[in-house]
């Protein structure tokens, strides 16, 4: 997906999303994922242009859960606040961070099923919501419970 913001062909970014699962590796695929296991997610995005240079302040990344169906409809892990200045002031800037979050079976009204998960990057400069954001929406995730 790419990054929405107001100054045309001056700015320009894309965003990159993968989800893991560390207590079971590549197996099952990183969209099942068992109730009572944390997970992560990596969120990798750049920005390039001659208006990348000119930019100050954070980034603040989060991800967000809808059910498919009744169940759990909020905030996946702790916003990740990431400064500009991480990536050296250049036109091309590259970023990453992870997003952990806790077993799912620890959240009220969290149950076993299907969930689409939604990651937003917002830009504010000294805590002010500047006009760059990026949204990308992942496949449809599975939760379940081991018998």
């Amino acid at each position: 997906m790419t990054l929405e913001h107001p100054y045309g062909p001056a700015l320009t970014g894309t965003i990159t999303v993968s989800v893991s699962d560390p207590a079971v590796g590549a197996y099952p695929p990183p969209s099942i994922i068992q109730r009572d296991h944390a997970w992560q997610i990596q969120v990798n995005w750049t920005i390039n242009g001659p208006a990348a240079l000119g930019l100050g302040g954070d980034w603040k990344v989060r991800a967000f859960l809808e059910s498919v169906g009744p169940g759990y409809e909020g905030q996946a892990g702790a916003t990740v606040t990431v400064p500009l200045a991480s990536a050296p002031a250049a036109f091309n800037r590259n970023y990453a961070t992870t997003i952990n979050v806790p077993p799912a079976n620890t959240i009220p009204g969290f149950n076993a099923g299907a969930y689409w998960l939604t990651i937003l990057i917002n830009y504010e400069n000294l805590g002010v919501p500047g006009e760059i954001a990026g949204v990308e929406e992942m496949p449809i995730m599975q939760f379940y419970d081991a018998t």
